[in-house]
């Protein structure tokens, strides 16, 4: 494991404490539990990354048309713009 120190607020610190005492375990063990959970939650595949990167910004030869010299994020730019 690799230790980290962080600074909470008063206040979040006591609750923290509260509900490790409450499940019986240390505070660092709650914090870990919990930050995995939100990490598995909002993590994305590299493979739904590499996609997302594929669309924003396509080779050239991927473009559907000759005409179409912009990626997906220079359009949707433009149009908001």
């Amino acid at each position: 494991m690799k230790r980290t120190q962080i600074y909470l607020p008063k206040k979040l610190h006591e609750d923290l404490r509260l509900l490790a005492d409450r499940e019986d375990i240390s505070m660092a063990e709650l914090i870990r539990k919990n930050m995995e959970k939100f990490v598995k939650k909002n993590k994305i595949s590299q493979a739904k990354y590499d996609l997302l990167a594929f669309f924003a910004d396509p080779p050239k030869e991927y473009l559907i048309t000759k005409k179409l010299k912009k990626s997906t994020v220079e359009l949707v730019r433009e149009e908001r713009d």
